[in-house]
């Protein structure tokens, strides 16, 4: 159940980013690369995780997904400091 509260919470605010970021022309196309990441995602996740487990161990496998996760998140907060930024009130929509 939590896994799946904070997977939703993930989809919605990865949404919202998408509409609120993307100019109106690129929308579709930024909307429907969000939506094959979003679904290909645990897909590849899982295959990584089933490879790793069949190599080494479950253990190893759940402990390199969690290291992994971690380090591509820190590398897009370092990549993407405009997205932390402000967005100036003209462009709310």
């Amino acid at each position: 159940m939590v896994a799946g509260a904070a997977d939703m919470a993930t989809v919605v605010s990865r949404g919202a980013l998408v509409q609120r970021l993307t100019p109106d022309e690129l929308r579709g196309r930024v909307g429907a690369v969000e939506l094959l990441v979003g679904m290909t995602g645990p897909d590849l996740g899982n295959v990584r995780a089933g490879v790793v487990a069949g190599l080494t161990s479950g253990a190893v496998a759940l402990f390199s997904g969690g290291a992994l996760c971690v380090a591509v998140v820190l590398g897009l907060r370092w990549r993407t400091p405009e997205l932390r930024a402000k967005v100036p009130e003209s462009t709310h929509r």
